[in-house]
């Protein structure tokens, strides 16, 4: 072979050699990709694509029950939640509406439930994951400046059941828009979290103190400390003595 063929095959051997080594360094230098970091991958790429920091909470009627009430008759109302789950709310006899600077006798009361979207933990509970709203609505109003109250305007706490076990929590929730003809509420802010009683016997989560028509989440996180007693009503069960009531009507202590 002639020189200049001969030096031109080792310049091209060792272009190879080097072009190798460099593709052998630059894969050791690499994460080996296993099932372990794809999963790790998924999820924070689910994460990003189901996350919304800057995107406005939204809670949008799932269902709602309505009922015609005069303040002369007690009432209540049914409603069943997303997940299949009913909620019930009793109105007592003497239960007026105080709006609008003027008490009514006659209102239409409805409950309703809400699936969720771009909804957040409770700020400093990230062990609570939101499941699904519901609310009260006096004549298709959400409104915490509007209370249930007697004649003589004290107000009037409306009980509430439902059955879950002592892992659920509600909110309340308020501050949004309410659009009653789209049935969409918009914005909003978790307020404080609701006082619960809980009957572990029957399954049942009680609340005494609600006397505004204002937005809740229920929230899902670790099982709350219970302590099971009889029954006291058919209608609202408790493993303790109701919470005591307050002026928020919001549903907490």
């Amino acid at each position: 072979m002639p020189k200049t063929g001969l030096a031109i095959g080792v310049i091209v051997i060792i272009v190879i050699l080097v072009a190798l080594a460099y593709y052998l360094s630059v894969q050791s230098a690499a994460p080996a990709t296993t099932a372990s970091t794809a999963a790790t991958t998924n999820m924070a790429t689910t994460a990003a694509t189901t996350v919304h920091p800057n995107a406005i909470p939204a809670l949008t009627k799932f269902s709602s029950s309505s009922v015609s009430v005069n303040a002369s008759r007690s009432a209540n109302v049914t409603v069943t939640a997303p997940d299949g789950v009913n909620i019930t709310v009793f109105l007592p006899a003497g239960t007026y509406v105080l709006a609008h600077n003027k008490t009514t006798q006659s209102y239409n009361f409805t409950l309703a439930t809400f699936t969720i979207a771009n909804m957040t933990s409770p700020a400093g509970y990230a062990n609570q994951t939101p499941a699904y709203g519901f609310a009260f609505e006096v004549n298709g109003e959400i409104n915490p400046a509007i209370s249930f109250v007697n004649a003589t305007g004290t107000p009037v706490h409306l009980t509430t059941v439902t059955h879950y076990p002592s892992t659920w929590y509600s909110w309340a929730y308020v501050g949004g828009a309410f659009n009653a003809t789209a049935g969409t509420y918009t914005g909003g802010n978790y307020l404080a979290e609701n006082a619960w009683s809980y009957n572990t016997t029957i399954g049942t989560m009680t609340n005494k103190q609600f006397y505004k028509p204002i937005m809740w989440v229920f929230t899902i996180g670790p099982a709350q400390v219970t302590t099971t007693v009889a029954a006291t009503t058919s209608n609202a069960s408790t493993t303790s003595a109701a919470p005591s009531t307050t002026a928020s009507g919001y549903g907490y202590p």
